[in-house]
């Protein structure tokens, strides 16, 4: 009969050679879409390692994070009344739309109600959005006068913003 005894030191070092090769960011990831032409910001955006970035959709790459809080406003005034998620139950799929002059950009859930990705309408999709100062952040119409006219979320047919000007949704995803 042949004894294997593991110690501490080696059970650690048979862990870290059998675990995962890639270590992911952790912590929370703000993503914003506002007024102002229509202007988005998504943390890490520029430093291209927490995004996946395609014309028609940019996916955050660390897919086991849930929407952790979301706030909608419209001239300062929180349209989801106090609601940290704004009625969304992270735990089944979401999504927030917002509409510009026709257009939309959609914040939703892609995968077991996990992870967070950003779809353009083919009229705006992400080449055609400006850097600003800001690395992180793109601007789509910058000047042009139009305002976000919906956001909706999970496709309720009320929209938390009424088209005058000073629209805003800022989600937080938390990556574990």
């Amino acid at each position: 009969m042949i004894r294997l005894t593991l110690t501490t030191s080696l059970t650690l070092a048979i862990l870290l050679l059998c675990g995962p090769s890639r270590i992911e960011a952790q912590g929370n990831t703000p993503i914003t879409v506002k007024d102002g032409s229509i202007l988005l910001s998504a943390g890490g955006l520029d430093a291209g390692k927490t995004w996946t970035i395609s014309p028609a959709e940019l996916r955050h790459l660390n897919a086991n994070g849930v929407l952790s809080g979301l706030k909608i406003t419209e001239g300062g005034a929180d349209r989801c009344a106090g609601n940290a998620t704004c009625g969304i139950d992270p735990a089944k799929p979401w999504t927030i739309q917002v509409v510009y002059n026709e257009r939309w950009v959609t914040i939703a859930s892609f995968s077991a109600n996990k992870g967070v990705h950003v779809k353009f309408s083919p009229k705006i999709t992400f080449d055609q959005w400006q850097k600003t100062a800001n690395p992180d952040e793109r601007e789509f119409g910058h000047g042009e006068g139009r305002h976000i006219s919906s956001i909706k979320v999970n496709g309720s047919a009320t929209s938390l913003c009424s088209g005058k000007g000073a629209c805003a949704v800022e989600l937080i995803y938390r990556t574990p």
